[in-house]
């Protein structure tokens, strides 16, 4: 049985690149998301009020599933969140992998998808999975209009706690090259975060596929806080650094504890995103004025001292399932 790469230390907040052989490119970077709600107007609405302006609706989508040999209609609106591309998806009529997703979890991200640059590198890549026993769930196309995109999901959720899905070639990339990631608070993404109960099996079956295995940390967190109150909550992080963005894998210990919250209601999967910050204080002032509601928070390392930091969730519960996690870095001037 494979360990887990134990290491001590403090919360990590700035991602680093490393390189895992073996493993197409694409990998190294989430090209855009797939993120089911049930109410689309109330998801831009608070998105808006968060300071993103760069949203494209795609209105009403037919959606044709090749395995489940169903049609299907949805909302599709599209967003850059801080250098986050999000598909946002309400499904509306018959059944697809988006319907699904909703009934059984609730509002949420579904998937991380990667390019590939042509048919035939996705095609030797499911093949690679395959062998290793992860096979297709769905492949989808989506009609908006005149474009038409095709998307193929992977088998990973029960095991990998979300979906890998792909896409290859310049399908769809023409809304995402228009949008820029700037902000109002300047917010650029850092992580892609999830919130898990028992690590080594995950680890266990992305490291089967190609990627690293998880970095095990307990952090030393200080003055932690729950909802507005004083928390002696706990936890585990495991760490994947083999891209440009850092995947964070969250492990509740003791609660009460926001990925507990979280793994209750909707089951376990993709928590949060994670952004960077310049003034946490201004943007914790921008967003309560709003009545966004600061879920979690607190300090790592020693105040003041290169490495410190600190870190506060803001609550999304009722904007589209998914938590924001704001992160800032002392730095030594």
């Amino acid at each position: 049985m494979k360990k887990l790469f134990v290491l001590s230390g403090l919360l990590v907040l700035i991602a680093c690149t490393v390189r895992s052989e073996g493993i197409p490119e694409c990998y190294k970077h989430v090209d855009q998301m797939f993120w089911v709600v049930s109410d689309m107007d109330k998801t831009i609405e608070n998105y808006k009020k968060l300071g993103f302006n760069q949203f494209a609706d795609l209105e009403i989508v037919q959606i044709e599933s090749e395995k489940s040999k169903s049609k299907s209609t949805a909302r599709l609106v599209r967003a850059n969140l801080g250098g986050a591309q999000v598909n946002w998806i309400q499904p509306i009529t018959g059944n697809s992998i988006f319907h699904e997703f909703i009934k059984s979890h609730g509002e949420g991200a579904m998937s991380l998808v990667h390019r590939f640059p042509s048919k035939q590198e996705m095609k030797q890549e499911l093949k690679r999975l395959s062998n290793l026993g992860v096979g297709v769930s769905e492949k989808v196309t989506i009609h908006a209009g005149a474009a038409e995109m095709e998307y193929v999901f992977l088998n990973t959720a029960q095991k990998g706690k979300y979906t890998l899905g792909f896409v290859c070639e310049n399908q769809g990339m023409e809304t995402f090259a228009d949008f820029v990631a700037e902000n109002r608070n300047g917010l650029k993404l850092n992580q892609y975060a999830f919130a898990i109960l028992d690590p080594e099996p995950v680890s266990e079956f992305w490291f089967m596929l190609g990627l690293p295995e998880l970095e095990i940390r307990h952090p030393e967190l200080g003055a932690p806080m729950y909802y507005g109150e004083p928390a002696d909550h706990d936890l585990i992080q495991g760490w994947q650094r083999h891209g440009d963005i850092a995947y964070e894998w969250c492990i509740p210990v003791k609660p009460p504890i926001v990925y507990d919250d979280h793994i209750k209601l909707h089951g376990e999967g993709i928590h949060h995103l994670a952004f960077s910050v310049a003034d946490m204080d201004q943007v914790l002032v921008d967003y309560t004025d709003q009545e966004f509601v600061v879920s979690m928070g607190g300090t790592c390392g020693e105040k003041g001292k290169p490495g410190s930091g600190r870190y506060e969730y803001i609550d999304l519960e009722e904007a589209g399932g998914v938590t924001m996690e704001l992160l800032w870095n002392y730095k030594n001037e």
